[in-house]
């Protein structure tokens, strides 16, 4: 047999053990991020509600997410549509909109024990780790962050699945419709107006 011919599936054999175990390498290093901040999370939950709460949350949550990819994500086709004033505007209120609606969402697992599953790749740079967020009365949440790895090696989440729905997804769908009836404006308008109202209730 041509050496071209035994060459080429050596090549093809060698690819895949190179990914293989940068993979597994990829796997490793997601779930150990995942696994420290998501105790992080719960020690902080732990906290009485209140400033100083709110104030360690948003220092977790800006520690742990991507919150500029997130928001770019969030705004789906509608974002090549909005002016630089508009997403500095639209950035801002994303980012005091997203800290009191995760800290809302995460606030039901208070008091409850974290624990990472596995993890899988997607690709070279991002993974889903399956996290499992159990309670004494046997409650129990399959929760999956989606992280990817940036320069320096670096793990940043970009999106959270709780029993299955996507929360990133779930913004989207609820920003389009938002910006379908009054533009993008009208978005950071309501954005704003969310925020508040959930900052009032926790007062």
């Amino acid at each position: 047999m041509p050496f071209r011919k035994l060459f080429i599936p050596f090549v093809i054999v060698a690819g895949f053990l190179v990914n293989a175990v940068a993979w597994a390498g990829l796997d490793d290093d997601a779930s150990v991020f995942v696994d420290e901040h998501g105790s992080e999370l719960i020690e902080i939950l732990g906290l009485p509600p209140g400033v100083d709460r709110r104030d360690q949350f948003q220092t977790w949550l800006a520690d742990t997410f991507n919150l500029e990819a997130l928001a770019s994500l969030a705004l789906g086709p509608y974002l090549d549509t909005a002016t630089e004033d508009q997403m500095a505007a639209y950035e801002e209120a994303f980012s005091r909109y997203i800290v009191v609606t995760y800290e809302a969402r995460f606030d039901t697992f208070s008091g409850y024990d974290f624990a990472v599953v596995r993890a899988r790749p997607m690709d070279d740079d991002n993974a889903i780790v399956r996290t499992s967020i159990s309670g004494d009365d046997g409650s129990n949440y399959v929760v999956d962050f989606r992280v990817e790895l940036y320069e320096y090696g670096t793990f940043k989440v970009i999106d959270v699945a709780v029993e299955g729905l996507s929360m990133l997804k779930t913004q989207r769908d609820e920003f389009s419709a938002v910006i379908q009836r009054n533009g993008i404006d009208g978005l950071i308008v309501s954005l704003d107006e969310r925020t508040s109202v959930v900052e009032a209730s926790n007062n």
